[in-house]
Parts: structure tokens; sequence; C-alpha cells
């Protein structure tokens, strides 16, 4: 079966979406289909695109912002007629393209992206009609289904699918050492991961409220968080106010194999997520790739109570659920894990059955082609 991918989220773009649109075009293609990405052009990827086993396409224009959809068609147009399935990653890119295409499709939501136009009449009523033609739309969380039934979209229309994490493969213990020494990681504390971009909803900020109460019991733990974004200097004035900058390590521009490093040195992964809400946007967090990520090299996970958060994490079996703005709360999560290993390993090992057996890509793929009605 040929199978297209229209997206403007791809390598190297990080994030959730892009990880989506990398993921299920390596195992559609391992699943035996034929599979072409239509992605934004960035230098450089060439050596990267030759090694995917997906064809990859990238069109020009990505800092058009909204008129990126322009290159993109262009693009991808030609490969309409002949994809036997459209799988759209952006409802407001490849979503359009798939739309006018008038070729079989799934549309996939996450939430702030339908979220932050639902009062928008003229943008919310396109993607209304966008998810009403596809033959399912793909909701990565109860959450986002229930957003989506609220934006105006058929629950029956809707399917849940959560999105998984990559195997993990252990790194040799040569490469650990030394990003241990790299990162100044080798103080023999516990060392607390967040990755993310640094964006407010993230929770970054109360993660380092809470590290005061975590040194005075721990007084090597260090934290790390692994990312970039607009929140990164009021990350660092909160460091500093709670004389804690050299505990934290923020880092920024990692390598895959470096993220996947820090998973397997670190004691516990926290991301203390939460929902932004006001008139005009919804900035909340769909699901949480990064949890499950963390699960899948077996360690606990402390994540804030909001949106599609709940699904990721199993509160008490996978990892521990708190308030979101609860520094406190946070630092108590944090300490249980760290002065009890057996129960943090138990919780990590959880984590790492749940990403074998459900929520990994190859599942995820399966069950968009069963979905679509097609034979996986």
């Amino acid at each position: 079966m040929k199978i297209l991918i229209p997206t403007a989220d791809y390598p190297p773009i990080a994030g959730g979406i892009a990880s989506v649109a990398l993921h299920v075009s390596r195992r559609m293609a391992a699943l035996g289909h034929e599979v072409t990405v239509v992605a934004p052009h960035f230098p450089g990827m060439e050596a990267f695109d030759r090694a995917e086993p997906a064809r990859v396409i990238r069109y020009g224009g990505y800092g058009l912002g909204w008129l990126r959809l322009l290159p993109l068609m262009a693009a991808a147009w030609p490969h309409t007629r002949s994809a036997d399935l459209i799988l759209p990653i952006n409802i407001a890119y490849g979503g359009a393209l798939a739309y006018f295409a008038g070729r079989p499709y799934l549309a996939f939501a996450y939430a702030y992206e339908f979220l932050k136009f639902r009062h928008v009449p003229p943008v919310a009523a396109f993607y209304r009609r966008v998810y009403a033609r596809a033959r399912k739309v793909i909701a990565i969380s109860a959450f986002t289904r229930n957003k989506l039934a609220e934006f105006g979209v058929p629950v029956d229309h809707i399917e849940i699918v959560h999105p998984g994490a990559p195997e993990a493969h252990p790194l040799p213990p040569e490469y650990l050492d030394g990003l241990r020494h790299r990162f100044v990681l080798d103080s023999n504390g516990p060392i607390i991961l967040a990755v993310g971009r640094l964006v407010p909803r993230k929770g970054h900020q109360t993660l380092v409220r809470a590290m005061p109460r975590i040194l005075e019991r721990y007084p090597n733990a260090v934290l790390v968080i692994a990312g970039q974004g607009p929140s990164i200097y009021p990350i660092t004035q909160e460091a500093w106010r709670h004389e804690i900058r050299n505990q934290v390590r923020i880092l920024e521009g990692l390598s895959d194999e470096d993220i996947a490093g820090l998973y397997q040195v670190c004691d516990v992964f926290a991301l203390p997520t939460r929902e932004v809400f006001s008139s005009h946007h919804g900035h909340v967090e769909g699901f949480g790739l990064v949890f499950i990520e963390a699960g899948a090299h077996g360690k606990p996970v402390v994540a804030g109570r909001s949106g599609g958060v709940v699904d990721a994490v199993r509160d008490g079996e996978t990892g521990l659920l708190v308030e979101p703005n609860d520094p406190d709360a946070l630092a108590d999560a944090l300490l249980s894990l760290l002065d009890n290993p057996d129960y943090a390993r138990r919780l990590g090992e959880n984590g790492r059955r749940r990403a074998e057996t459900e929520l990994n890509w190859t599942v995820f793929a399966r069950r968009l082609l069963e979905i679509a009605g097609t034979t996986p």
C-alpha cells in the first residue's frame, strides 16, 4: 500500500508531533508499505533522509508561517493521486491537503492545535470539515477526545490511539561515563531529569522550586533540564533566586543519543505539566511522549495531573501524579521515590513493560491501519 505523510513537523524539528511523523513513517515502512514523507527542508539533512526507510521529499518556505501550506501542497500534491492512504500529521497543513485531495485519510488530534482556534469561527469551521471528511479522527488521549467532542466532532467519529516510545537500547558504559563527565553529573548524587520544550506549561519552574527540599536530604542531587525554548531565562532566574544554580543543568541542542543516555543515568524523570487556558488559547499536554520514553528506559516518573498526561502515567503504577503548581507536592513525590529505591524500581519496570507491550510505535501503526480499514 502507498502511504503519504505530509507534515510541517519532522526532524530536525524537535517535539512530540515530529516524533509521531518520524516513527509512524518508519513503522509503516517496516510493515512493508511504500511510504512517502513530505516535510520541511533544512540544510544538512540529506544523509539523514537517505538512511530513512521512507522516501523523504523536502519543501522550502518553513519560515513563512501559515503560508508554508502552499509549498507543502505543491510538493505533496503530485503524490496524492497514487496514495492509498494519507496520514496528515498536522491538521492545519497535511490535513488541509488531504481534505482537498479527495483520497482516504485519517486526521490526527493532539490538543493545542485545535483548541487555540475554538474561538476563531472560520478556522474552527474548516477544521471541523477536515475532521468530518476523515475516515476517523485519531485522538492521542481521552482528554483530547473529550476536547474534540466539545469542539464539535462526534464522539463516534473519534478513536483513541495512544502514541508510544521507540525501543530503548542500552548505551555502552564508556559512553555513559563520558556523558556524566561532559555534563558534570559525576557527584554521586541522584539525578532528576526533565526533557521537553522550555515553555510555561511544562512546569520547569515548579520543578526548580521543589529542588531546595530535595537538596536538604540529598545535597549532591542534580536537576537536569534538557530542551530549549523561551522559558530558559525565567527557569535560570528561578534557580538563581533559590541559590541552586550550581545544582541545575540546562542542556540545549542534545543529540538523540545524549537524550537516551540521560534517560539511562537519571534516577527519576519529572515534568509537572499543567494546563494554561485563556479565552483564546489552550496550552496543554495532549499526552506526554517523554513519560513513555522514560518508562521505556525503566525509569519512574513524576508528572503533573493535567490534560492527557493521566493517560500516559498510571498513578502509583508507572509513576506518580501531582498537582502541577504545587512544589511541595512535587518534592514529596520525588523524595518518596529517592528514599525508596525498590519502589522506584518497581514503577520503572512497570513503565518498561507498558512500553514494550502497549505503548510503542508498532502497536500505534498497526492500530492506525486497522482503523483505516486496511491490512497491517
